[in-house]
């Protein structure tokens, strides 16, 4: 998808994502990542990600069947991953 917002607000993330449904509607998905604060640790900050980028999510679906996920990477079209954090495995622990 398409991120259109990033709201970097405690105690998480959003991402707002532009997707195209399969009856050709776009769906606006929204993606909980990690603190701010964990975040900007992990090098990710409002700059190091445009509104219009394309990328794709690695993540956990909402149990309840709405466009909400919690991200646990962002994969951009050249292929590298930025964590987004959150309560999803953390990078590098194994778990």
């Amino acid at each position: 998808g398409t991120l259109v917002r990033w709201d970097m607000i405690n105690p998480h993330s959003w991402f707002h994502i532009d997707v195209e449904g399969d009856s050709g509607n776009t769906v606006t998905w929204q993606i909980e990542g990690g603190s701010p604060n964990e975040l900007i640790r992990n090098g990710v900050t409002k700059n190091t990600v445009e509104i219009g980028t394309v990328l794709s999510i690695e993540g956990y679906l909402a149990k309840d069947g709405t466009e909400k996920a919690v991200g646990r990477n962002f994969i951009l079209e050249d292929g590298s991953r930025l964590f987004l954090g959150g309560s999803g495995q953390r990078a590098g622990s194994g778990q």
